[in-house]
């Protein structure tokens, strides 16, 4: 009796004990710390193991080998596939960061930030760090939240979380339900110019890759079901600039053909000349300036009245790209030149609202045509584009401007309620603009720089894909635009007056 008496006392002692002595202590009897400790290590008792098996197989021969074909077999492979083995490298390094850069401290850092939520029996949950991945801006973090948490939770606590990771900024962005990506911002990627030696080909008009965003990646606009592109910004804030890269990569395209109206008056889009189906750099000839609006005016409503009859679809975007039916590309720079009418005299004025009259028609109406025009200003008020022409465009950049009204002009009211404006950009980051993404929220991006010599290079590269544009819309352009377009004409300018 005294023996059992003992022994359920012995019972009791250790059910009382604290699980995790009870845990030590069986751990420590049956030598599972030994391969926990093992596991913990894994990566070096391995690397252990392996030096041990090459001397003793090989005695110094192996370490040498060790030593040497390695790197060497990691520099062969880079050499030959850069993608893969940068994909694999960046995976190792952002496990490791994972595991011992920010795992260690992560409920410690929740805490502070107070992001944390309480348990029953005074314990406490964090959000859970799912993994870690590399950008070129820095690190970033996969979230997954706690129930009743938001991505508006981490937002407000953006600063917090920036000085706990000792980092300059975190951006905060949803990445799913229930999840968000923390990006610690180590460098700003878009103080840095981008320059081009070469361009890649457009294959795909509805992933053209025009500008790099913050997180340091390309980013790309979908031109399908497009009508027109505004931009606008002073005077060397890389208009211009912006425009010539993306060119470059649409020029290379069979199925594309650029029209191009240099309102400057100079050199800045020479370089397109010999690849454009029309150019045309005059400032004061209007006359000539409208012979091609109206060209293009032409094709486009030959296009709508031919185009579900020959090949089946109203839509031009609903066909298959093809080099008989290029994308048409309408790139006026500088488009104030024409549109606004202070200081001219009356048949000045008189051509300037035609003009106005047909890039408002092309606005509207090119989109099924698959005629895309865009018009780059330094001037973004009404005079210099009118509402007519400005609300129909879809697609906006800001580049640097002076004004909240100028920004306004280009973004429209969104950018009154954003912390992101074309006014903050600082006058020596040229290319740099502001741009609305897919969900419609205001980013910054900066355009690549291409110079006119690389440019030139390209256009004379694919030359020979250059078309007159009265190849594409058949005897009729030149008849629709002398016949019966006068009067259009007339009425679209005396609407665009009013």
């Amino acid at each position: 009796m005294v023996t059992m008496a003992n022994f359920l006392r012995v019972v009791k002692t250790l059910l009382a004990l604290p699980r995790k002595r009870v845990n030590g202590a069986a751990s420590l009897l049956t030598g599972w710390w030994m391969v926990r400790l093992l596991w913990r290590f894994r990566v070096l008792v391995a690397a252990t193991l392996v030096v041990l098996v090459a001397y003793s197989t090989w005695g110094w021969v192996g370490l040498v080998l060790l030593a040497v074909v390695p790197p060497l077999a990691s520099l062969t492979w880079r050499a030959v596939h850069p993608q893969s083995h940068g994909w694999l490298m960046n995976r190792l390094l952002a496990r490791h960061r994972l595991r011992h850069v920010y795992r260690a401290r992560w409920d410690a850092v929740m805490v502070a930030c107070n992001l944390h939520r309480p348990l029953p029996g005074g314990d406490y949950g964090t959000p859970q760090l799912v993994t870690v991945s590399l950008a070129p801006v820095g690190d970033v973090l996969h979230v997954r939240l706690l129930d009743g948490q938001a991505p508006a939770d981490f937002i407000r606590q953006a600063d917090e979380l920036a000085h706990a990771f000792g980092v300059p900024d975190v951006r905060i962005a949803p990445s799913g339900p229930g999840r968000v990506e923390l990006v610690l911002v180590e460098r700003d990627v878009l103080a840095e110019p981008v320059t081009l030696t070469d361009v890649p080909p457009v294959t795909d008009l509805r992933r053209v890759r025009f500008a790099i965003g913050e997180d340091g990646r390309w980013r790309t606009r979908d031109y399908a079901n497009i009508a027109a592109e505004v931009g606008g910004g002073v005077p060397g804030s890389g208009k211009t600039a912006g425009e010539t890269s993306m060119a470059c990569g649409l020029i290379q395209n069979a199925a594309v053909q650029y029209v191009v109206i240099d309102g400057k008056g100079g050199e800045d889009w020479s370089w397109i000349s010999g690849r454009a189906a029309a150019y045309c750099a005059e400032d004061e000839d209007l006359e000539a300036v409208l012979a091609i609006v109206e060209q293009v005016h032409g094709l486009m409503r030959h296009r709508l009245k031919t185009q579900k009859g020959e090949r089946g679809e109203a839509n031009f975007w609903n066909l298959p790209l093809d080099a008989h039916h290029p994308v048409v590309f309408v790139v006026v720079d500088e488009v104030q030149t024409f549109t606004d009418t202070k200081g001219m005299d009356n048949d000045t004025k008189q051509l300037a609202f035609q003009i106005t009259a047909r890039l408002s028609a092309l606005v509207k109406k090119g989109r099924s045509a698959g005629i895309i025009t865009r018009l780059l200003t330094q001037k973004p008020t009404s005079d210099a584009l009118p509402t007519a022409i400005r609300d129909n465009a879809s697609v906006r950049t800001a580049w640097r401007v002076i004004t909240d009204d100028a920004a306004e002009a280009i973004l429209g009211p969104v950018v009154r309620r954003s912390d992101i404006t074309p006014v903050d950009i600082p006058e020596e980051m040229r290319g740099v603009a502001v741009v609305a993404n897919a969900a419609g929220r205001l980013e910054r991006v900066r355009f690549p720089y291409v110079d006119e010599h690389t440019a030139e290079r390209i256009a004379t590269r694919v030359a020979d894909l250059r078309r007159e544009l009265t190849e594409f819309g058949a005897p009729g352009v030149k008849d629709d635009s002398e016949g019966g377009s006068s009067e259009g004409a007339s009425g679209e300018a005396s609407e665009v007056r009013a």
